[in-house]
């Protein structure tokens, strides 16, 4: 009895990919495939996964679900899942291009920031008598007393601002690596979008498992 020879192929999930409605999708889109022989590691790209619905929505695909379609399309392959055991499917349209609204919402976004944060720093000064602080330290350093003294209110108004662009900047650093590491907006936006995504895949295999 002969022994038949299986090639080894690996394919390295990614978590999420991005779709539009009635759109196929195939092993290369979800993933990297890893295999020594070149004509099986392109069947194994080629392999149809699934059509995606037509309304905008969530879906998912498990590891599982792909080694059962390639081994119903591609004998005598051994396969090993790497990276994620689920991809996360954002089925959504195509954005049209809209610069103009684009534009709008950044500078509504950029002016309820700008006005937000000056109110809590204004609020924020009031609570702890700011003012009164300047004032002392003018004094300690001039011998006078004035009232609201504009030579350490305006340095330090300026300060503020500097101090909040160099937080979340690394263009003052001048360490090529250091200035390439993701600034504190970033790590949060990163994050929030993880657990975002986590916790629509949750509820997805919750819903799956309930039916």
């Amino acid at each position: 009895m002969g022994i038949i020879n299986t090639e080894k192929v690996y394919i390295n999930l990614n978590t999420k990919y991005s779709v539009e409605p009635k759109a196929d999708v195939y092993v290369k889109d979800i993933g990297e495939v890893y295999c020594n022989n070149s004509t099986i590691k392109k069947k194994v790209e080629e392999v149809k996964i699934l059509k995606v619905q037509e309304e905008e929505s969530y879906a998912y695909i498990s590891g599982n679900q792909v080694i059962a379609k390639i081994l119903d399309s591609i004998q005598n392959i051994d396969i090993s899942i790497i990276g994620g055991p689920d991809i996360l499917l954002e089925i959504k349209e195509r954005e049209k291009s809209r610069p103009f609204i684009n534009f709008l919402k950044v500078l509504m976004v950029s002016l309820i920031l700008f006005f937000g944060s000056a109110m809590a720093i204004i609020n924020f000064f009031e609570d702890v008598e700011m003012e009164s602080s300047l004032e002392k330290i003018h004094y300690l350093i001039t011998g006078s007393r004035e009232k609201s003294p504009m030579i350490i209110g305006i340095p330090f108004s300026i300060g503020i601002g500097l101090g909040i662009y160099a937080f979340f900047n690394r263009v003052f650093s001048l360490s090529n690596r250091r200035r390439q590491e993701p600034g504190p907006l970033e790590l949060e936006l990163y994050l929030y979008d993880k657990n975002l995504e986590d916790n629509i895949m949750h509820d997805l295999k919750k819903t799956d498992n309930l039916k």
